[in-house]
């Protein structure tokens, strides 16, 4: 299984052998050097037909040519020569394999490289997936939107509130996140009734408390229609101060609260630890 790599000492050896010149004691060592090395084999049958050539002559002028026919030989030996570096001779695996094994591996990259991404662009368990995907918010995972970045362009909704509008471009990576299902949107509307825009700056979200105040339903608004995609229980809670308004959804909790500059709102698969650190950080 290992390869036999030619020794350039025995281009000399051959030329002798093929001539009858070499050393008698030699022999035996070039005899089983030729069993082993097919480069030198090829060169020898090679030699041993140019020697021929001579003796015996042939009715092909370019045989009987000896310019002509060294300058075939010579070409035939440097072809021997290519093959043997790149590794045609010799070698324990079949040139033929090489080139499916280079092209299943590649495969195998791009597919787990796929996969990878799309475990990225995954939402998380579908229990939770309604309060942030039926509802058309289309934000990148892992980003927070800042204000003070975004044109003050409001927009008004049945006159009773404004809200931002908000584009892919003004996203920001926010320095103290840690999980990637993190979807933080600024805005400046009250906490109970809420509107947020989605990208396009059409269809919305809207969370709006019920009559008695311990449930909220989540609505998506388009074409002057609403739809309800279910009602979803809410808790207060006061994380080191601050007034929350918590919803659970499955593994999904969407957290509202009024922080430094504005009202937010946070949603994800988020533990009680990190809705603090994100709270207190806005």
């Amino acid at each position: 299984m290992f390869r036999y790599f030619h020794n350039k000492r025995y281009d000399k050896l051959l030329l002798q052998y093929a001539e009858g010149l070499l050393d008698p004691d030699l022999k035996d060592e070039v005899d089983k050097h030729i069993s082993k090395c097919k480069r030198c084999k090829e060169k020898l049958e090679h030699i041993e037909f140019c020697n021929k050539a001579f003796q015996v002559g042939s009715i092909n002028p370019e045989i009987n040519n000896p310019e002509i026919l060294w300058n075939r030989i010579r070409m035939k030996i440097e072809v021997a020569d290519i093959k043997h570096q790149s590794g045609f001779y010799n070698s324990p695996i079949p040139r033929i394999v090489f080139k499916p094994v280079i092209i299943g591996v590649s495969l195998l990259i791009f597919f787990i490289a796929i996969s990878f991404w799309s475990d990225l662009l995954n939402f998380g368990p579908s229990d939770g997936r309604n309060v942030i995907q039926q509802a058309g918010v289309a934000f990148d995972l892992g980003y927070y939107l800042d204000l003070k970045d975004i044109p003050d362009k409001q927009e008004e909704f049945n006159n009773t509130f404004n809200v931002k509008t908000i584009g892919f471009n003004e996203l920001k990576r926010h320095p103290n996140l840690t999980t990637d299902c993190y979807k933080i949107l600024k805005r400046t509307c009250s906490v109970n009734n809420t509107r947020l825009l989605t990208s396009n700056g059409n269809e919305c979200l809207e969370i709006s408390s019920s009559i008695n105040g311990n449930q909220f339903t989540v609505l998506q608004q388009g074409s002057g229609t609403n739809w309800s995609f279910g009602s979803y229980t809410i808790g207060k809670k006061y994380i080191s101060g601050v007034e929350c308004f918590i919803v659970k959804d499955g593994n999904t909790t969407a957290v509202n609260w009024k922080g430094k500059s504005g009202n937010y709102m946070i949603v994800g698969n988020l533990s009680e630890s990190e809705i603090e650190k994100i709270v207190l950080g806005l």
